[in-house]
């Protein structure tokens, strides 16, 4: 009789990991880029203004957030610590999403829930999907970030 040969599985094959790592590692560059990017476009109006150190901390943190989610992935990539920057990005993502919501919800507070702040008036979830969809970067930078938590949190329960 003769015995059949298996074929190694294509993902085996090119020594690429499995669509999911990929996927998540994109969404984690997506984020980090938007944040980074935001963070620095920000800090350096402010700084040209003559503040190092801005009124809106938001944009040092979101330049510092953004490079932890990339030294992150880059951790994640050599197989380190795997489970723990699963939760802290799970951790930075609701951080991300609350925080954006929660600072629009609050009145645009310079110290997130500190200081004086515009009022807003009328129900609340017709005034978070205006907030939703205020622009492109914002949309993308929301679903990219619940996306990314949903994968790291299959992540974490499939590891």
């Amino acid at each position: 009789m003769e015995t059949e040969k298996q074929e190694p599985s294509p993902s085996l094959e090119s020594g690429l990991p499995s669509p999911i790592y990929l996927v998540t590692a994109h969404l984690a560059v997506v984020v980090a880029v938007i944040h980074v990017t935001l963070g620095l476009y920000n800090w350096i109006r402010w700084a040209s203004a003559g503040f190092l150190v801005p009124r809106d901390l938001r944009w040092p943190l979101f330049v510092f957030s953004g490079l932890a989610l990339l030294v992150g992935l880059l951790l994640a990539a050599q197989g380190r610590y795997r489970r723990p920057l699963y939760l802290g990005g799970i951790g930075l993502m609701a951080v991300y999403v609350l925080g954006y919501f929660g600072w629009h919800a609050e009145g645009h507070r310079p110290l997130f829930f500190i200081g004086e702040g515009s009022g807003h008036t009328g129900p609340l979830v017709p005034f978070l999907l205006d907030h939703l969809f205020a622009g492109p970067v914002e949309f993308l930078a929301i679903v990219s970030e619940v996306a990314l938590a949903v994968l790291l949190l299959y992540l974490l329960i499939s590891e």
